[in-house]
């Protein structure tokens, strides 16, 4: 319980860089004013779930996938686009180098960061053909199958699942709103749908769940 009191208290104290960060990477910055609290809760969370992990190397590079990914979603709330400046060096980290972290790798551990990658991207290619996804989105998605992937099948599982049903929650629910509004279609932000599924797939592999 410490650990993850701690680990939230980091991530909360992370917030204004992270905000910091978003706004950085934003064509207009306005939007992200008067949500330093909502980014606090965002990054204490994160933090909590990383603070689950064990290992030194470990829990450092997944806080910085963790401040990356929720740096995406808020940029992608906002202005409904993620930056490649975030997905691409995510995606190469999580492909080559995630591998290493423990050593030198055995077969699974050097190709499973891409598998997972090709295979989250290609279920994310699909919705996006089929439905409200962009190739933010896909990339994104790519980027955490990696990540997810190296701590095991079941959290890379649990990530793709969760990622798809939020998605589906947070496409419906706008769709619902546009209609009763009669605004017409839009693009609808998933980047928090996708953070979120990553960040609880991060718990349950630290936890053992």
């Amino acid at each position: 319980m410490l650990q993850l009191l701690l680990g939230a208290a980091v991530g909360a104290a992370a917030a204004p860089g992270i905000r910091a960060g978003a706004g950085r990477l934003q064509k207009t910055g306005h939007q992200l004013s008067g949500q330093v609290w909502l980014m606090m809760v965002a990054t204490a969370i994160a933090g909590a779930a990383v603070a689950t992990l064990s290992g030194a190397p470990t829990i450092i590079a997944y806080a910085a996938f963790a401040a990356a990914i929720v740096t995406a979603a808020f940029v992608d709330a906002a202005e409904q686009r993620i930056p490649d400046l975030l997905t691409y060096p995510l995606l190469i980290a999580g492909v080559v180098g995630l591998p290493w972290l423990g050593g030198r790798p055995d077969l699974w551990t050097l190709l499973a960061p891409a598998i997972g990658a090709a295979a989250s991207g290609f279920w994310a290619l699909i919705s996006a053909l089929i439905g409200d996804q962009g190739l933010g989105d896909v990339k994104l998605a790519a980027a955490i199958g990696a990540w997810m992937a190296h701590l095991g099948i079941l959290p890379w599982a649990v990530g793709v699942a969760l990622g798809q049903i939020l998605m589906v929650v947070v496409v419906g629910g706008a769709m619902l709103r546009r209609r009763k509004r009669g605004l017409p279609h839009a693009h609808t932000a998933l980047g928090p749908a996708l953070t979120a599924g990553a960040l609880i797939a991060v718990a349950i592999a630290g936890t053992g769940f």
